[in-house]
């Protein structure tokens, strides 16, 4: 047995309020008891082989127990100035309480509950009947100085639940005090945790009502803290005119960094008179100063707020526009700028239209040509093929129908070289190819039109019985 730990343990036990003095002391007497028997047992029989075991060296002698130290008041016995647990128990009869477990016990002891603690915060107006709110109150450090303190803020009628959650979120009577003393007067327990928790300092409170912010409630001073929004952007705001604005506004243009800046900048390029919605709209989609800067320097002076933002939206950028207009696209609006680059109508693609000959095509021409993926090179082998005076919709209908360039030579060089590119698209359609073309030639000569033999191909040609009424003497005309 370690004497020593066992000593230190019944000690620490005793400072932490497990267990009384007295009955440390009578620990201490039943361990040395125990450790006396053991030392007789030892001398009473003697070990076997005794006279093998090498001697040892002496074992130095146990420091001196420390003084024990002076128990709280509530857990002192016998002496003159001390309650009994008696005078506990008379106590929390008083307070409604007539029945203790053993659990309840030790948690008396454990937490300090006096009678004099019991009988101050009763005093106070504190009607507690429940043991585990006293001890919840000792937990949380509730002091009858705590709650005095309060009840002289104005605060008179907390239970021990308010209270406890007050301590836990750090509210502390000089707070309430310097609440009060900023101008907030009126509030309960839940609204104190709401700003304590929120980190809403009597500071910024002070400040915003200097700002002429004087009726803000509990629920506007913590939502305008959770979204930055300081005394000093609400100044900043009121020197650039926007003195009316509400909590909501103030939240929405810092949700979405409408700085001041931002608002200077944008009225020095002409946009004076915007309201928050409109602010916040720009700035959502990130419609810049520089960015509008570069619009109006191209002649665009008139744009409103959801012209800008339809460019934005749409990636339209100040480069794409002098680009356009070095092709001759002067006069593009918003709408046909937006309707060439949700398509994708790049510069480079113009320009190759232009160089193929296609000089008078609208917006929607060119649109419709994009959508469909009428390339430059596609057009360009269409005309080498022999298609040169081809409008937009000619065009379109080629490419929806994959009539290929390769088709339109062969179909040239067997000797339809006016075919109409309706005609091209039906023989597409129908599958009319060179090579049937050849072999209806090889049946029925030369001079066969297209009209026709998009006809036999819609209705088909048996040519094994064609072959048997030749033979049978049948002559068979086209």
């Amino acid at each position: 047995m370690d004497m020593k730990k066992e000593r230190l343990m019944i000690l620490d036990m005793i400072a932490e309020g497990k267990i009384t003095a007295a009955d440390g002391e009578q620990l201490f007497k039943a361990l040395e008891q125990s450790a006396s028997e053991a030392e007789t047992m030892l001398d009473e029989e003697p070990l076997p082989f005794a006279d093998e075991i090498p001697p040892v060296d002496a074992i130095p002698a146990l420091p001196a127990i420390p003084a024990i130290p002076a128990m709280p008041r509530s857990f002192r016995r016998n002496g003159r100035n001390s309650p009994s647990f008696g005078e506990l128990a008379s106590v929390l009869r008083d307070a409604g309480i007539d029945h203790l477990t053993l659990s309840d016990v030790q948690e008396l002891q454990v937490h300090n509950i006096t009678p004099e603690y019991i009988r101050e915060m009763r005093a106070l107006g504190l009607e507690i009947d429940s043991l585990s709110e006293w001890i919840d109150l000792r937990i949380h450090n509730i002091t009858p100085l705590y709650v005095r303190e309060l009840r002289e803020m104005g605060l008179t009628n907390l239970d021990a639940g308010e209270l406890a959650e007050l301590s836990e979120q750090d509210v502390s009577p000089k707070f309430v005090s310097e609440l009060r003393a900023a101008g907030l007067k009126d509030f309960d327990s839940d609204e104190l945790i709401e700003l304590s928790r929120n980190g809403i300092s009597p500071k910024f409170i002070s400040e915003l009502r200097s700002l002429g912010l004087t009726d803000l409630d509990v629920d506007e001073l913590v939502e305008l803290s959770n979204h930055d929004v300081s005394p000093k952007l609400i100044a900043e705001l009121r020197a650039l005119g926007l003195v009316d604005l509400d909590v909501d506004e103030l939240v929405e243009l810092s949700d979405h960094d409408v700085s001041p800046k931002y608002i200077a900048e944008l009225r020095e390029l002409g946009l004076k008179d915007l309201g928050v919605d409109e602010l916040v709209e720009l700035a959502t989609h990130d419609i810049s100063p520089k960015y509008l800067a570069k619009l109006r320097k191209l002649g665009f002076d008139n744009l409103d707020v959801d012209d800008l933002v339809e460019l934005g939206n749409h990636d339209v950028s100040p480069e794409f526009i002098a680009e356009l207009r070095g092709l001759g696209f002067d006069d593009l609006d918003v709408e046909q700028l937006v309707e060439l680059s949700n398509h994708d109508i790049s510069p480079e693609f113009l320009k190759e239209l232009r160089e193929l000959g296609l000089h008078d095509l609208d917006v929607d021409e060119i649109v419709e040509l994009g959508t469909h993926n009428v390339t430059a090179r596609y057009l360009a082998e269409m005309i080498e093929a022999g298609l040169k005076e081809l409008d937009a919709d000619e065009i379109v209908e080629l490419r929806i129908h994959n009539v290929q360039p390769r088709f339109v030579r062969e179909i040239r060089e067997l000797g339809f070289e006016d075919a109409s590119v309706e005609e091209l698209v039906e023989m597409t359609i129908h599958h009319v190819t060179p090579r049937f073309i050849r072999d209806m030639r090889q049946q029925f000569g030369n001079d066969l039109e297209l009209e026709r033999l998009i006809e036999l191909r819609i209705h088909g040609v048996d040519l094994d019985a064609l072959q048997e009424f030749r033979a049978a003497g049948l002559r068979v005309e086209k």
